[in-house]
């Protein structure tokens, strides 16, 4: 437990330390990265003990390594490297089972709530900072650096969600947000970097803190003119912070800039300004083609390369390029590798049809660490799949362990929910 948590505070700590307060540290990043990385795979085979957890990474590592080393020819060292952005799919599970199925699970939940709403502050701070020096864009990713903008504002939102069902009290929904009010406050800084599907994430927010039942329409018809209100008003925030409202409100915007190029012709220039700036691409992905884009071209990327529709191209397409070479079918397709990728459209492209196997059997096996005899939050539930369903269209996130432990621990804390335990948990 105290390496999980030691790691989480390093891991989501270290791109605001060393690009703010001691740039030195940016030249070990990568080997430090790679240790995180390496100790968390340790970690998982070394608490592995479930028969069916067994079987579930087994399964993955002989049909990855058959996938990127025999079928695609890559060598073993470029497979392992790989393997590092699937540390979430091969370590979390068995480590969360092993806490949970340990004497210190009571001090395991309770130690990591009290981080997550250390976490929530972090961010406020942080990213107030980022904004006061950079103004709004992607350098607002709070304690994680820059580049991280949509992956913090996502985890602020979960996080602060999850930590206020917990104290949340039913039959006073009005009362019960005054009361917790400084977890909704902290909500302020995703409104600071830029980051549009926040708007999504805090309607969302207020539908499902209520309970999930009959009365559940009534409520939402009681409390919507407030939601409004304050959707009103932090847009206005939003857009005066940002600049652009224009963008925000316009449908065109959304359809050829920021999901889609619009048509063929902005695709080629897309193609054309990629293949000329290369390497001097921002790194904050603001130059590479759309996210949607990446995801309709997958049929003529397939048509390019036949015999990889079923399998993708092997595990390790979008890790090296410091320790371990590039892959040659990246260095030919970077204009569609690098930048904004969608996590759907990562996994594809080394594991191909296989992903949406794993990915799939790996929620259903975090839904066997649900104890029975308690109910299950379906509020929290609802919030998890729907981020989810929309990180994978969205960004990476879930290739990064430690947001992904943050996403796992809250979905199989829902599944083991006690009302009368959690008014008793304090934040702070």
């Amino acid at each position: 437990m105290n390496i999980v948590l030691a790691l989480f505070w390093v891991w989501c700590t270290f791109g605001f330390i060393s690009e703010e307060i001691a740039p030195f540290l940016l030249s070990i990043e990568s080997p430090l990265f790679f240790l995180f990385d390496v100790v968390m795979l340790f970690l998982g085979f070394w608490v592995l003990k479930d028969k069916w957890d067994k079987i579930f990474v087994i399964s993955f590592l002989v049909l990855g390594y058959g996938i990127t080393c025999i079928y695609n020819g890559y060598g073993a060292g470029f497979y392992a490297n790989g393997l590092r952005e699937f540390v979430y799919l091969i370590s979390l599970l068995p480590i969360l089972r092993y806490l949970y199925e340990s004497e210190i699970e009571e001090e395991f939940v309770k130690r990591f709530d009290r981080t997550l709403f250390i976490f929530l502050i972090v961010q406020a701070l942080c990213i107030t900072f980022q904004f006061v020096k950079y103004g709004a864009n992607d350098h607002g990713g709070g304690s994680m650096g820059n580049g991280f903008s949509g992956i913090v504002s996502i985890l602020i939102y979960l996080v602060s969600f999850y930590l206020l069902k917990k104290r949340m009290d039913p039959e006073r929904y009005v009362g019960s947000l005054i009361e917790n009010k400084w977890l909704v406050i902290l909500l302020y800084p995703t409104f600071l970097n830029e980051t549009k599907i926040s708007f999504i994430f805090f309607i969302l927010y207020f539908i499902l803190l209520m309970p999930i039942d009959r009365r559940m329409f009534v409520r939402l018809m009681v409390s919507s003119p407030i939601v409004i209100a304050i959707v009103i008003i932090l847009f206005n925030v939003y857009t005066s912070a940002t600049g652009n409202k224009d963008d925000v409100m316009s449908v065109d915007y959304y359809m050829n800039e920021y999901l889609f190029a619009g048509d063929d012709n902005d695709i080629v220039d897309w193609m054309e300004y990629l293949y000329d700036h290369g390497e001097d691409l921002a790194i904050d992905g603001s130059n590479d083609l759309p996210r949607f884009t990446k995801i309709a071209l997958i049929p003529e990327l397939n048509a390019e390369y036949p015999g990889h529709a079923i399998t993708g191209y092997g595990i390790g397409q979008f890790k090296g390029g410091t320790m371990i070479a590039r892959s040659e079918f990246y260095m030919d397709n970077e204009w569609l590798l690098r930048g904004s990728v969608p996590y759907s459209y990562q996994m594809y492209i080394q594991i191909g049809l296989f992903a949406l196997m794993f990915f799939t059997w790996m929620w259903f096996r975090l839904c066997s660490l649900r104890i029975k005899e308690k109910k299950i939050e379906l509020g929290i539930i609802a919030f998890v799949v729907i981020q989810v369903l929309i990180i994978l269209f969205y960004n990476d996130m879930l290739a990064y362990c430690f947001p992904s432990l943050v996403f796992f621990y809250i979905f199989t804390q829902a599944l083991r929910w006690n009302s009368e335990e959690n008014k008793m948990i304090e934040t702070t």
